[in-house]
């Protein structure tokens, strides 16, 4: 891989380190990263013009490097990767200062590919993969069948929500494909990650990973909630995505692609009851805390 550094990016390295997930080097008393590129194709020119505008009016963010045909990828071994310049900032742990600040940062984020907006159709055709894929893959696993009806619930749940409350979804910031807490600043300030969506995807992300981590403080969250500013719209928003069980389907991919056993999902089976409770509990937040009435769920708002 060296080599192929040297002769993409014109870079000589004495050494070079590799991870599960990628590959690393330092240069100057800066930190690089190679990681393995793996969205459509297409959406690569716009994530380098998103992070060339965020350097340009000094958001803290990775940089793209482009290599000398260029190109912010280059295809290496039939894969294609990414170089990162890491920015200066460095975290083990994604903060909830992380997500303000970049709430924060307006743009003129107006390329459709980068859009993640439409839950409806991104959460319906996920069940639609999931229950055809059980069907195919059930018997090998059998805590996955058992439990996936359970979820399923959730999502529809979810969806059925957002449909009948008519909330538009149209206040949009960069955001990220998920909140990885622990991955810190090396996963928070990655290009590759960023989507475009409303503010309130990434706090609910966050909410959701933390609370399945056992690192939820529940009084952060609401002074957090408390200092942006959030309409009802964006209250149903929050309260939909927070019943849509995203912790539970990504480790069920990291399982079905044998990256985890199955065993680890009992760890977010175990949170059912505890999940629900954290979920009545935010409905009551929002309904007398933030004085704002959103349509109760009859099963959950007792």
């Amino acid at each position: 891989m060296k080599n192929s550094i040297n002769y993409y990016y014109d870079i000589y390295i004495d050494e070079i380190h590799k991870t599960r997930d990628y590959y690393y080097f330092y240069l100057n008393n800066h930190e690089y990263h190679l990681k393995v590129y793996d969205r459509p194709e297409e959406e690569i020119n716009y994530l380098y013009s998103l992070n060339e505008e965020m350097i340009k009016r000094n958001i803290l963010v990775h940089k793209i490097i482009k290599n000398i045909n260029n190109s912010p990828v280059t295809l290496i071994d039939g894969k294609f990767f990414v170089l990162l310049e890491l920015c200066d900032y460095k975290n083990d742990k994604v903060l909830l200062n992380d997500l303000k600040y970049y709430n924060n940062f307006t743009s003129n984020l107006n390329n459709k590919n980068l859009f993640r907006n439409d839950w409806i159709y991104l959460w319906s055709s996920k069940i639609d993969y999931y229950e055809y894929q059980i069907s195919e893959l059930g018997r090998k696993y059998k805590l996955l069948t058992d439990s996936l009806s359970y979820y399923i619930g959730l999502s529809e749940n979810a969806i059925s929500y957002l449909n009948n409350n008519n909330v538009s979804n149209n206040s949009f910031i960069v955001s990220h494909k998920r909140i990885n807490i622990n991955g810190g600043s090396n996963d928070f300030y990655n290009p590759l990650n960023f989507i475009v969506d409303n503010k309130i995807r990434d706090i609910s992300e966050y909410i959701k990973e933390s609370f399945f981590n056992n690192d939820l403080n529940i009084y952060e969250v609401k002074e957090y909630l408390d200092s942006i500013i959030i309409d009802k719209s964006e209250y149903i928003l929050l309260f939909s995505r927070l019943l849509f069980p995203s912790y539970y389907f990504d480790i069920y991919d990291e399982i079905i692609n044998n990256n985890l056993p199955e065993e680890t999902i009992i760890s977010i089976i175990e949170k059912n009851n505890a999940y629900e409770a954290f979920l009545r509990n935010i409905y009551k937040y929002i309904r007398y805390e933030k004085n704002t009435f959103i349509e109760p769920i009859e099963w959950l708002i007792r």
